[in-house]
Parts: C-alpha cells; structure tokens; sequence
C-alpha cells in the first residue's frame, strides 16, 4: 500500500523541522536547563510543522538517552510513542471531541501519574475548535497541573481562543516556510526516492504550496504518479492548471505595451486550453508585484522566491514600465481577485479587467491619469499627434490594438442624440441615493460584471418613465455592454425590488444626450407672438404722438 511522501518523511527530530529554527532552539534550551512548561500554544498555518514538533518534544522530554537535547527515536519509551503504544502521549483532535464531556473525561485522567515515562504529555490539535464550555473545562486544568503534565494546544486560528487560555500557555508562532527551503526539503526526498525534478519544477511546487510543506509533498506526490520518477516543469504546469513563465512574461509585456488585441488573444489562449482565470489572476498579482519589487530593491534573494535566470528577466521587464503603472495595475487587479470569488462569468470580468489594465484611458483612478498624461507627454515630444474625429457611440471593439479608432468603423457610425430634461428632480435624487444599494443587490445576485460596469455610471436623468444611465465618452465599452435586453431587464427588475418604482432604463454616452436646457434658453412661442403684438401697439402710439 502507498504511503504519502509527507507521512514517510514526517520529521523524526528537531533537526528535521524545515523553516522553524527559532522554535527549535527554545524547545532544545528549555530541554537542557530542565525548565519545560506546563502549557504550550503552537499557531501557524497548515502544513508548517506544529503537531510534528510537538510529537518530537514529547520523545524529547520523555527520552532516556538524549543526544544534544534530541530524541534518541531508540530508545523503549522513544519506541512507544513512534509506534503509539504508550498511554503517557496522548493525542486528541478538538474538531471531533469539542464537548464539555470530553475535556472533563481528560481532567480526570490527567489525575493518574504517568505509567512508565516521566511526563505525561496531552497534544490537542485544532483547539480552537473546543465549545466555550469545554474552553471553561481546559482552563481550571491549565490552572493547576500536575508537575508531570505537560499541554501542548495546536492551532491554525489563536484569534478564537480566549485569552484567559493564552494567558496560561507559551505561545509559538510557526512561520510560514520560505520557496527555498521547501524546494531544499524536495529535492532531498527526490534524491531519497530516485526521482529526477529539475529546480524550475520544484521552485513552481513551492511556489503553489503557499508556506506549506506539507501541500508542497502532496503536490510532489501527486506529479510523481502523473509523470513517474521524471518530472519536469511542463508536467508541473499542466497538473496545477498555472501558467508557463513564458506566457506570463508575454502577456505582461503587451499590457505594457498597451496591445489590447494581443492581451485579449492570450488571455483567449489561456482559456481555451482549460485554465482556470482565477489562477491568472493570482499569477498575475504575483508578477506585476515581482516588477514592483525590482523597481524598488536590488537585494532580491529574500524577497523574490525565483530562480537566477527568471530573476533577470523580471529585472529587464521592469525597466520598460513604471511605478505608478505597477501600483495602477495591481490595485484593478486586486479588485478583481476579490469580484471573482463571488462572480457568476469570470471570464467575462477578466476581460473586461484586461482593457481596463491595458488601456489606462477606461480607468479613471488616479495612477491611470497620471500614466494617461504621461503618454500624452510622449507624443507631444514626438511629435505624432493625430486629432481623430470620435463619434459619439463607439464601443471598445471599434479600437486597435494601439488605441486608435478603426476608420471603416468610424465612418460607419451615425450619432443618435437622446434629448432630456437636465432637472435633478426627486426621481434623480431617489436614484443617486439609492444607486450603493442598488449595486449591493446586484452583488447579492452574484451579477459581479453587471455591478463593476455600473460603478462607473458618471450621471443619471429621468424623463416621465425612463431613466437615463451615463456614461462618459470614453467608457463607450461599459455602453455596450450594458445595452442588452437581457441586462435592461435585469436592471429594470433590481431598481423596481429596492425602489419599489418602476423605470424604463436607457444607456446612454454624455456626447448623445443633447440639453434642452441649453445657456441661450428657447423662447417660448406664445410669448413671442406676444412680444410681436405689444411691439406694433407701441410703434403705433409712438407714431400718433409724433404726428400731433
């Protein structure tokens, strides 16, 4: 039967606990001068050795034959605790024995002395998982213990533990183990079980486990029955479902060179090959966040956990973009990695997303401003201005892949102008008052896409039973996007439920909507004909008067 790499390989003493040096040589001391607690509180997140560390300490305290304060692993009581049969170790899950009567079963076992070794040592893992009457049973124990008791609590959430249980116990906080030392700790288990991994592939393993040597093994254990004792980082990519350092560096160079048709083919590419975009997203992040870094800091060992040559790459890449733009792109990404967990098409917000990224001109944050102008600046220099006439309903298909408008798109179209009433009415002020409410429906339903474009909204009018939504010229893309029967509807339908008013909605740019209420007001025509009637009255007394 098939043993797990992280079951066979599970630290054995404290030199084999990968990442936690600074737990190790307290425990280690505390062994040497004989002053070991009572009560002991390990946090961390999975997979960074907790309960390991506390099975080797209960050998540690309990050995008859310390080697630099290590377990011997050979000695009888050593040999019972490895093979779980001694009664002095116990080890208790908190997720499945969480009742009051569980823990008062284990005050009153804590009551016998040891059977044979000198401490008896109580490992509860998931503690936090213990009911508020079971945390009021642990804490009269933890109060007055018996000297030969030792606790040791096991947690990945201390946040949920009372503090009057983390008052009585030495806490230690398990970190996060680093990209090099897990791939260190794979490459010697491969040696150990003759299998060939290049360093490209397991620096991608470590990458993905998150800190967690544990899901880093698994992972391993994974690609060696996909591949066998060959693995290489092609093999790696297609189990994970990530994408390929040479796509990743491809993509972000057309978003910085702000190449919208070739940013939205390989984003196409990407998902047609099965990958999953939230998996871009976060590849993504991780990238742009390296250039930041390279921009910034020329000390990358600790900071960038990559190989040599994928260091370099990122070095020369970040030379052709900017600050402002990093910080830019990683904010609209960020955003965007928090829409998708709750988004219902998240190809379609990571399209959209894309032409935000790449074209700063549909951004109107701040750093896309500033990188707006900057361009602008460019050609000024340059001295290559085109002065474009824009019509007034372009869409973001009518764009190239350098920002110009297609000229057979562009004489093609024909201006439809929407005449309205620019009154704030109370209908108006309903609506703006509204409008976050009406959004937070819309995220409610889980119409992330719907809710992200109407964010944007620049103003709102009503004329009798229609309610105008717009939008500023240059967010002509959101306009037809929204301007579908099915999204009408669907907005008609979330206004109708939060206003409880029903409204016609049209979509409309501000370059469409012609002002009836223009600086030079229209007369009206009865008052016309009335000025025209006075005016001859006063000629003719005018006249009379002058004749006399």
């Amino acid at each position: 039967m098939h043993k797990a790499l992280y079951r066979v390989y599970r630290p054995k003493n404290f030199n084999d606990i990968v990442g936690q040096e600074h737990i190790v040589r307290t425990l280690k001391n505390q062994i040497e001068s004989q002053n070991v607690g009572h009560a002991y509180l390990f946090c961390g997140t999975r997979g960074t050795g907790k309960t390991s560390t506390a099975k080797i300490f209960s050998r540690a305290v309990n050995c008859t034959d310390l080697h630099d304060n290590e377990p011997c692993n050979e000695c009888e009581s050593c040999r019972e605790i490895l093979e779980d049969k001694t009664m002095d170790v116990v080890e208790i899950d908190a997720a499945s024995n969480n009742s009051v009567d569980d823990i008062r079963e284990l005050r009153e076992n804590v009551k016998y002395s040891p059977s044979k070794s000198k401490y008896k040592v109580y490992i509860i893992d998931e503690v936090h998982m213990l009911s508020q009457g079971a945390f009021n049973a642990l804490l009269k124990t933890l109060e007055e213990p018996p000297s030969y008791v030792i606790f040791i609590l096991a947690t990945t959430e201390p946040h949920k533990i009372p503090a009057t249980i983390l008052s009585r116990c030495q806490r230690f906080d398990f970190k996060r183990v680093t990209v090099k030392d897990i791939s260190s700790r794979m490459k010697y288990i491969c040696e150990k079980e003759g299998i060939e991994a290049d360093d490209k592939a397991l620096n991608l393993i470590a990458r993905n486990s998150q800190g967690a040597l544990r899901d880093a093994l698994s992972i391993l254990d994974q690609c060696i029955s996909f591949q066998g004792h060959t693995i290489s980082y092609n093999d790696v990519i297609e189990l994970l479902g990530s994408v390929n350092i040479e796509q990743l560096f491809d993509l972000a160079e057309s978003i910085i060179k702000e190449d919208t048709k070739k940013s939205l083919q390989i984003l196409n590419d990407f998902i047609v090959w099965g990958k999953d975009v939230r998996n871009l997203v976060n590849d993504l992040i991780d990238h742009f966040r390296n250039l930041m870094v390279c921009k910034i800091s020329n000390d990358l060992d600790d900071i960038i956990s990559l190989p040599e040559e994928t260091i370099d790459l990122l070095k020369q890449q970040a030379t052709t973009i900017d600050t402002n733009n990093l910080i830019r792109i990683l904010n609209i990404l960020s955003e965007t990695q928090d829409a998708m967990k709750s988004s219902s098409n998240p190809r379609v917000l990571m399209e959209v997303t894309m032409i935000k990224i790449v074209q700063p001109m549909f951004d109107e944050s701040k750093e896309a401003l500033i990188k707006r102008i900057e361009n602008l600046e460019k050609k000024i220099e340059s001295g290559d201005i085109k002065v474009n006439h824009i019509s007034t309903n372009q869409s973001v298909d009518n764009f190239d892949g350098n920002g110009q408008i297609d000229k057979n798109t562009q004489e093609s179209q024909s201006e439809e102008n929407i005449e309205y009433e620019n009154i704030k009415n109370d209908d108006v002020k309903l609506i703006q008052k509204s409008w976050k409410n009406i959004l937070q429906k819309m995220k409610e339903d889980k119409e992330q896409v719907t809710r992200a474009l109407l964010q944007d909204v620049d103003s709102f009018n009503v004329s009798e039973d229609t309610l105008y939504i717009i939008f500023t010229d240059n967010y002509s893309f959101a306009k037809s996007r929204l301007d579908s029967p099915k999204t009408i509807e669907y907005v008609e339908k979330v206004i109708r439920e939060v206003l409880n008013r029903s409204f016609n909605v049209k979509i409309a740019l501000k370059s469409q909507v012609v002002n009836l209420n223009t600086e030079i007001k229209k007369e009206d025509k009865g008052e016309k004909i009335l000025k025209d009637i006075v005016s001859e009255d006063i000629l003719e007394v005018k006249d009379s008067i002058e004749k006399s």
